[in-house]
């Protein structure tokens, strides 16, 4: 399974950086932000290959874990 790291550029008229992701898209897709650009910066095909602990942190363990969501 591939894993991507996806770069997006978004407008709005409020400080996203302390939004949540759900809360960002949501105003996304009632038209109070405006996503300009998507860009893909990486992809892996095992998480254990990504290097930043809050990317790691989504699949739920710390480097060595990560195999496991493999199956």
């Amino acid at each position: 399974m591939a894993y991507y790291k996806v770069h997006i550029e978004l407008w709005c008229n409020w400080d996203a950086a302390s939004s949540s992701l759900d809360e960002i898209v949501e105003n996304t897709h009632i038209g109070d932000a405006i996503c300009t650009r998507q860009e893909i910066m990486d992809v892996v095909d095992r998480p254990d290959e990504i290097d930043d602990e809050a990317a790691m942190s989504f699949f739920g363990g710390d480097m060595g874990d990560a195999e496991q969501s493999q199956g």
